[in-house]
């Protein structure tokens, strides 16, 4: 609450006083001259304050010269806060006599034992503050030529002061010379403290300016990357639909063709080959897309109840026949039964997931046989392995595989069919479905891939 008042006290000044149309200085004058509106309006606040019961007591006491000169200050303070015409440094050269002023009048007329030389210390402190160790250094100089004039005053019997009564000349001498060197170490702590926190507060400002400079390039180069991302997937839907019309048409002659020369088996072997590599090339399409889509964060799932048995069955009869046309033996080994066959997750996901392995597994065994297993791991957690008897993964490529568009041995014929993005989106899917995929490979030969998926997602 205080802070809210005090906050707002001072924003009222630096307004009132037109205090930033004026004042063109930068770093750490600009901060002395801010500290300085702190200490002016600080110092008429508590100085109002304390005015009256101070008058009160000098009054009462007799202290008449007391009464005047803390009367003359008070008038001071307020000139220098209300009468805009007084220029800033003006101000700040009439608050330094002020201050100086009171506290070695106090000092003449009270001696040691009143408050002019607490006023003294806490005068050349916040002539430093807002001034700077030069300007407090010369007051402290100024206190040292009249301590100096005092003393010849007493040893001399020049002129006569109240308080040269309580002290010898000697412990006169040591009181002043303790003063003075108490005056020196606050200005050198003081300007050593706010030379450190001006330097603070520059190397902050400088590191601010970079994080903002950061931040901004942060964004920019997601900005862009957004961007790029959405003219990625722009342009692969469009090359998508753009290959895959003219492809579709290709295919529906080559399939009117089939039928026209249906007798003709030389006819029928190259329509066969247009149909499959046509097919090959609109799932590789689909497969860029999709990983497109993916990596830009445009995926989504598109959950539905179904029964996991059908999917399974149906995925491992599509791929039977190739298999067969290997010489590969194809198990399907499913251990879910059917009173837990029913799941909520994403079909299409979990059938490219089984597909992408299961064809993976056909691709790079040469003979052998490939095993499907699924079976619930816990209640709600369902998982699926794939093993091969093929020619295996080196253990240093596990991580590597999963890379978009990377295959292990381009050395291997095989390995030169396809575009290398089926495990991508496997492990993709998978994560979507709220599993983790691994592999290993097995102790014969080939290599296993296991991946599980929530059954309810």
């Amino acid at each position: 609450m205080v802070h809210k008042w005090w906050k707002s006290y001072t924003n009222w000044f630096v307004k009132y006083s037109n205090f930033k149309a004026v004042n063109n200085k930068k770093g750490l004058e600009y901060f002395r001259d801010k500290l300085f509106i702190s200490i002016l309006l600080l110092t008429f606040f508590i100085g109002g304050i304390a005015y009256f019961p101070s008058g009160y007591v000098a009054i009462t006491r007799g202290e008449l010269f007391v009464l005047y000169i803390d009367t003359l200050a008070i008038l001071a303070l307020v000139a220098i806060v209300f009468i805009n015409k007084i220029g800033f440094n003006t101000k700040k050269t009439i608050f330094s006599y002020t201050l100086f002023i009171l506290s070695f009048g106090l000092l003449l007329h009270l001696g040691f034992k009143g408050n002019g030389s607490i006023l003294l210390y806490t005068t050349t402190s916040l002539i430093t503050l807002y001034k700077g160790r030069k300007e407090g250094l010369n007051w402290v100089i100024v206190t040292v030529v009249l301590y100096l004039i005092l003393l010849a005053g007493y040893y001399f019997n020049l002129f006569y002061f109240p308080f040269y009564d309580d002290y010898d000349f000697d412990v006169l001498a040591v009181v002043t010379v303790n003063n003075v060197l108490f005056n020196f170490i606050l200005v050198f702590s003081i300007s050593f403290l706010i030379k450190q926190l001006h330097n603070a507060l520059v190397k902050e400002n400088k590191l601010q300016k970079e994080l903002v400079i950061k931040h901004n390039k942060a964004v920019l180069a997601r900005q862009k990357a957004e961007s790029s991302d959405k003219l990625k997937s722009a342009f692969l839907a469009n090359i998508s639909h753009e290959i895959g019309t003219p492809m579709y048409g290709i295919l529906g002659s080559a399939d009117f063709l089939k039928e026209l020369h249906k007798n003709n088996k030389e006819s029928q072997e190259y329509l066969q080959l247009i149909e499959e590599n046509g097919n090959k090339l609109l799932s590789i399409i689909e497969d860029i897309v999709n990983i497109s889509k993916v990596e830009s964060g445009l995926m989504t799932l598109n959950n539905s109840t179904f029964n996991i048995n059908s999917v399974i069955n149906n995925t491992f009869n599509s791929v039977t026949a190739m298999a067969k046309e290997k010489g590969i033996q194809i198990i399907n080994n499913n251990l879910i039964s059917s009173n837990e066959a029913l799941v909520h997750t994403d079909k299409e996901k979990l059938t490219t997931v089984l597909k992408h392995l299961i064809n993976n597994a056909i691709k790079y065994t040469e003979q052998g046989t490939i095993t499907l297993k699924c079976y619930y791991k816990n209640f709600n957690t369902i998982e699926f392995s794939i093993k091969d008897t093929g020619i295996g993964i080196p253990k240093d490529k596990f991580n590597a595989i999963f890379k978009a568009f990377y295959q292990v041995d381009t050395d291997q014929k095989n390995a030169l069919h396809g575009a290398g993005i089926g495990l991508a989106i496997a492990k993709a899917y998978t994560e979507m479905l709220g599993g983790k995929m691994s592999l290993e490979n097995n102790q014969e030969n080939g290599a296993t891939f296991k991946f599980t998926i929530n059954a309810q997602v």
